[in-house]
């Protein structure tokens, strides 16, 4: 064995394969982490949308009373 592999062993003793890790690990993890990271982006977004109030409605706004005071101030 290679000294940093034996020293892993003996230092961490089970967690050694953290020293080796299989290819296949290599590939997935990132895989994982971007999809999870997009998933809790989503969630966020949900989350402000949800917890958001909607504006008021441009229908009900009396837009003459604004004029009216922006006249007067003037």
């Amino acid at each position: 064995m290679f000294g940093l592999q034996q020293w892993a062993i003996d230092t961490f003793g089970g967690l050694a394969f953290l020293f080796n890790p299989d290819p296949m690990v290599l590939i997935t993890l990132p895989i994982l982490l971007g999809v999870v990271l997009i998933m809790v982006i989503a969630m966020w977004i949900g989350y402000t949308m949800l917890t958001t109030p909607a504006p008021e409605p441009l229908e009900d706004f009396d837009f003459d009373e604004e004029e009216v005071t922006e006249k007067k101030e003037e």
